[in-house]
């Protein structure tokens, strides 16, 4: 009898394992599942603003060319000094690598979520999460640079009949460039860094899991 128990008790045992590790799996799936949905969202917006950023800025830097031709030409015929026209083509120069800057950087962020490896799933999170992490970092760090350069490009170059003080481009810029650093962060903040909130909790899920 007492055989017989162990054995009954045995075969709980096992059940309850196997039920376990039947829940595990059931989760693991549900977890692979959510990070594929949320990073090909991710990767949705990336592409998305990508091609939206690529047309814009074939369109802006259409713009400049002709805007710097009719420049050249017109400093050409007032008879405008060496040093103003080159002037006037290095704040072009500027207004150009913004553009080529950013079609990198949109490059850079899509790149990113291409990385996931539904076989190893953890280390994927993982990759990704820190990878866009650190390109936020680098983001914040170049656009911290490049606004005030642009907006000063523009203000010099194209609000040609704005003639402000020192002063009040200094101010100018340091507003323009805070707003819009706060403006890129709100939106990272609603579109990429809720969902990659997401993809740290499937990650912790993914952690806290005994293995089956």
């Amino acid at each position: 009898m007492e055989l017989d128990e162990f054995k009954t008790h045995w075969n709980t045992i096992q059940d309850n394992e196997l039920q376990k590790q039947k829940i595990s799996q059931q989760k693991l799936e549900q977890i692979i599942m959510n990070a594929t949905e949320t990073l090909s969202q991710l990767q949705a917006k990336s592409i998305y603003w990508k091609s939206v950023g690529k047309i814009t800025t074939r369109m802006f830097i259409g713009v400049l060319t002709v805007v710097l031709l009719i420049t050249l030409i017109k400093d050409f015929f007032s008879y405008n000094t060496f040093g103003g026209i080159m002037l006037s083509i290095a704040y072009f120069a500027v207004m150009v690598v913004y553009c080529v800057v950013t079609m990198w950087v949109y490059k850079k962020q899509e790149k990113i979520f291409t990385i996931y490896n539904s076989s190893n799933v953890k280390e994927s999170l993982k990759q990704t999460i820190n990878a866009f992490k650190r390109f936020y970092l680098m983001f914040n760090g170049i656009y911290l640079v490049l606004y005030p350069a642009f907006y000063y490009a523009i203000i010099k170059e194209l609000i040609t009949y704005w003639h402000p003080s020192v002063q009040t481009i200094v101010i100018t810029l340091t507003v323009v460039t805070v707003l819009s650093l706060a403006g890129g962060h709100w939106y990272y903040e609603v579109k990429f860094f809720k969902k990659l909130r997401l993809l740290e909790a499937n990650l912790a899920d993914l952690e806290d899991m005994q293995p089956a």
